[in-house]
């Protein structure tokens, strides 16, 4: 009997590879070549393929050759875990492959995305994270093999890519004084998102160094059974740490997203306001964080604009930045934001209070004046509530009253229509 040999695979799959970098993230990026043997073949033959060829990951095993069906998988350390074993080569030399190997392997499409594998794996296979999986087509062929630290490593290179792109969403908007905040937004929100990354990436170079001791250890004939029970459970929590934090990091991604699209865009939209201020809120979080002060909000649901939702993330930023800035001092403060009805059933009133040091009355009546600033020996610009009251008056069509009392606090209280003029 024959068995095809590596560079004999009915397939190009660099060709395939470089062909499917446009695919982005998904299962093409994890492909790997495997030979294949049938459902015929015995342990010892395979075994033997395995001692021929010391690099060789896993063999795929097919229940139809002409139509590359796959039967199983006989991963590297698993198989040779067992026919190693006391015995082994003589209960098994002569008996099917699959008596050693994965009889029910995780099959992934080559077109699932990233996170679509990764949640497989942890609901449906997780030792498929060390023993692999079997990549297949469009007609369920088998076209390849995935490892599992080539996932957690994609996974990883994809947060990068995210916070290279959240960065290059910092440079862009930063070009303008209208959008200085934001850009200090994208630079809390850059900082947040490394620490999960972070994790991530020590979790995966951990899981890098168990994978090589339990290399060494098969390699050197020391493998035991605990050694494979704790690379198992290495494994396993691996991946939770993986996932979790990559799924902290993507909120954190999401909670900004929308808002850095707004900002940028400032195209009218219908929206729930009270949820969009909380978006907006939310991706202020890593800023409050360095400062003892603390929101105290009160946003009703149900409360349908159509409005610039830029404008509104513009104008939250720059008050609750104003108040971080010029209100308080060493002792802890408090921001409200409270979003209630209008005067007129067709507006709406959205206040940021604080109780912080107040306005002096000489400059009350100049604050929205532009490069009207009291910290500009601490690079304060003046412009920053001058935007407000532009985007206030221009873009939402409303009005904005400020109230204030040295060593009381400020309140600013923003009206605007529910429904823009429709263009």
């Amino acid at each position: 009997m024959t068995f095809p040999k590596r560079s004999e695979q009915p397939m190009d799959l660099e060709a395939m590879v470089k062909a499917s970098d446009h695919m982005g993230f998904s299962a093409r990026r994890l492909l790997q070549e495997a030979p294949w043997v049938g459902t015929e073949a015995t342990c010892g033959q395979v075994a033997q393929m395995f001692q021929d060829d010391p690099t060789l990951p896993a063999i795929v095993v097919l229940a139809d050759k002409g139509a590359r069906i796959p039967a199983g998988l006989a991963d590297r350390n698993t198989f040779l875990l067992h026919f190693a074993q006391r015995y082994g080569r003589d209960l098994y030399t002569k008996r099917p492959v699959l008596h050693l190997g994965d009889r029910r392997p995780l099959l992934v499409s080559l077109e699932a995305d990233l996170a679509e594998i990764s949640d497989r794996i942890s609901q449906e296979k997780p030792d498929a994270l060390h023993r692999g999986f079997i990549l297949v087509d469009e007609t369920g062929a088998y076209a390849g093999i995935g490892l599992g630290i080539d996932v957690m490593r994609l996974t990883a290179e994809r947060t990068a890519q995210a916070l290279e792109q959240l960065r290059s969403t910092q440079r862009d908007l930063i070009q303008s004084e209208k959008m200085a905040a934001l850009g200090g937004l994208v630079a809390g929100v850059a900082h947040e998102i490394n620490t999960p990354l972070g994790v991530a990436v020590t979790a995966v170079t951990a899981f890098a160094q168990e994978t090589q001791k339990f290399r060494e250890a098969y390699q050197t004939g020391k493998l035991r059974r605990n050694d494979l029970e704790e690379y198992v459970q290495s494994a396993g929590e691996a991946l939770g740490f993986v996932q979790g934090n990559i799924t902290r990091a993507a909120d954190l991604v999401q909670a900004f997203k929308q808002v850095a699209v707004d900002q940028t865009s400032d195209l009218p939209r219908q929206f729930d306001l009270g949820e969009y201020v909380g978006e907006v809120l939310r991706s202020l979080v890593p800023r409050l964080r360095r400062s003892p002060h603390w929101l105290d909000t009160y946003l009703p649901p149900g409360v349908q604009v159509y409005s610039a939702p830029g404008a509104i993330a513009q104008i939250i930023t720059n008050l609750v930045m104003n108040a971080l800035t010029h209100a308080f001092g060493p002792q802890q403060g408090v921001i409200a934001i409270r979003l209630s009805d209008g005067p007129h059933p067709d507006l709406l009133q959205l206040s940021i209070s604080d109780d912080g040091c107040g306005i002096p009355a000489e400059n009350l009546p100049h604050i929205f004046d532009p490069f009207f600033t009291t910290k500009r020996d601490e690079g304060g610009t003046g412009l920053g509530l001058h935007v407000v009251y532009n985007l206030v008056t221009q873009r939402l069509r409303g009005r904005i009253d400020v109230e204030s009392t040295p060593g009381k606090g400020t309140r600013f209280q923003v009206t605007f229509p529910r429904q823009l003029p429709r263009e």
